[in-house]
């Protein structure tokens, strides 16, 4: 598979303005050396399932102030009704071409999924959330993640400790009333992919 070539990855850690030099801190920047995608997942007309991978890179990271882990929760937490914080330089409008040089942030609330697939049915999106994906956002629409987001973390502080809740995944637009984002929920794959950690 091409699109999994790690020879096509570059990972950039550290970085929050995009080609900056304005940072007290650098970015770095690695090679990926090996791509391992979930063995379930699967591209579909809708979400995609198993929306997760792992990626070795090409050496190891040394921890910095801008460069931290982030904790895996345990299987089957759900983090419902707690507010999470989705993270990236994706569009800041739907359809838009300009992306932000600074990273963005914002705070959406997890719902559950037979929450979020009644909302998309009073749109007329018939979709099927499925238990490894998790959504995030408000009724009414006003803040999401967007195009470009994809692949970044949806993050919640649980007691001052940091924890990946979810993966941007898929939307139908972005922050569109009864819309919320679609990610894939760690915690339903935190055995596999600490199995895979190196």
């Amino acid at each position: 598979r091409t699109q999994h070539n790690p020879g096509n990855i570059k990972v950039t850690l550290g970085d929050y303005i995009l080609n900056s030099d304005l940072e007290g801190i650098p970015s770095e920047t690695f090679g990926v050396d090996e791509v391992k995608v979930h063995p379930k997942f699967r591209f579909t007309p809708q979400a995609d399932r198993f929306d997760v991978a792992v990626l070795l890179l090409d050496r190891p990271v040394e921890y910095k102030f801008n460069m931290r882990p982030i904790c895996l929760p345990e299987k089957g937490t759900d983090f419902l009704g707690s507010v999470g914080y989705a993270a990236g330089w994706g569009a800041l409008e739907p359809g838009s071409k300009l992306r932000p040089k600074i990273l963005q942030y914002v705070p959406v609330p997890i719902i559950n999924n037979q929450m979020c697939e009644g909302w998309h049915r009073r749109r007329g999106i018939n979709i099927v959330i499925f238990d490894e994906m998790v959504c995030a956002g408000y009724e009414y629409g006003g803040r999401d993640s967007c195009q470009g987001d994809s692949g970044g973390p949806l993050m919640i502080n649980y007691f001052g400790i940091w924890y990946l809740v979810g993966i941007v995944s898929a939307g139908y637009s972005c922050a569109k009333q009864f819309q919320p984002g679609i990610y894939h929920r760690v915690s339903s794959t935190s055995d596999w992919i600490s199995t895979n950690l190196y």
